[in-house]
């Protein structure tokens, strides 16, 4: 069977809240207009002072892995800085080098692929992605997660499909909190950043839908360029996961948290659709 790819371009993806979660579907951000604490902070190009500790409407992220349940990072495993180059002059293609092409509004292009023997069906950069990906997870991941999120091919039975996302993020925006729709993606998603590095926000969902802000409920991860994120069962399913728009994020280090101002950033996530998912519109 041939490979397919289907490519749809999108100005400000609102994903179907069909899940239930209508409050949690995914929606770029603007940059906010509360974060205050940026007034009288330097100009893009200029240095954020250090430390941060007074920013306390900005909480402080941490560089090492939360304790979620299914979440994998580790800031130390990082994709080659070739494939890196690569990949971003592939996505400079739909989005430009450091700004997005003028007039365009274009933050989010998604890719679908129906894998078979010939490959993952999404375009060759992607294709290359993926196998390089695996490798470089598997001494890291349990043996399920790894199988669940790269299967060998002599466990397709059926055709399976693939959706890849490359978003767009310059300074100042974000995402908001979400839980991927649970009636259109399966379990296992990997999400690779650069560019520049980002906060993500992770808070436990509770039973009306909502995120929780008790202690311990919420965590804030620094993804450096290049780092790899990987989420499933609990934190998947049970946990949102979002970006704050701001231009600068608080982050810990050895000595006092410090600074680090934001770049324009893409990032690629990979996500496999549950059967039938992968189908648009009604049969007869």
């Amino acid at each position: 069977m041939a490979t397919e790819t289907t490519v749809h371009v999108m100005d400000d993806l609102n994903e179907d809240p069909s899940d239930g979660h209508a409050e949690l579907d995914s929606l770029f951000d603007s940059a906010s207009p509360t974060l205050d604490i940026f007034n009288d902070l330097p100009s893009a190009g200029e240095a954020f002072p250090s430390p941060c500790h007074y920013a306390l409407d900005t909480p402080m992220a941490q560089r090492t892995k939360p304790s979620i349940s299914g979440l994998f990072f580790d800031p130390s495993v990082l994709i080659s800085e070739e494939l890196a180059t690569s990949l971003t002059e592939h996505a400079s293609r739909y989005f430009g080098t450091t700004s997005r092409p003028q007039g365009s509004a274009v933050n989010q292009v998604m890719f679908f692929g129906r894998a078979s023997e010939k490959g993952s069906g999404l375009p060759p950069f992607l294709d290359e992605l993926i196998p390089r990906l695996s490798a470089l997870l598997q001494p890291h991941l349990p043996m399920d997660a790894h199988r669940m999120l790269f299967p060998p091919k002599i466990l397709w039975s059926s055709p399976a499909s693939r959706q890849a996302i490359l978003n767009h993020y310059i300074p100042g925006e974000g995402i908001t909190p979400h839980v991927d729709l649970l009636t259109r993606f399966a379990d296992g998603i990997v999400a690779v950043s650069l560019g520049g590095g980002t906060v993500m926000t992770f808070r436990r969902v509770v039973d009306n839908g909502s995120a929780n802000e008790l202690e311990g409920d919420r965590w804030d991860v620094y993804l450096p360029a290049r780092s790899i994120l990987v989420l499933t069962g609990d934190a998947r399913y049970k946990w949102t996961h979002g970006i704050e728009g701001r231009l600068a994020d608080c982050v810990a280090d050895k000595g006092d948290p410090s600074w680090i101002q934001r770049e324009t950033r893409v990032s690629i996530t990979l996500r496999w659709l549950l059967p039938g998912a992968d189908i648009v519109g009604d049969w007869a």
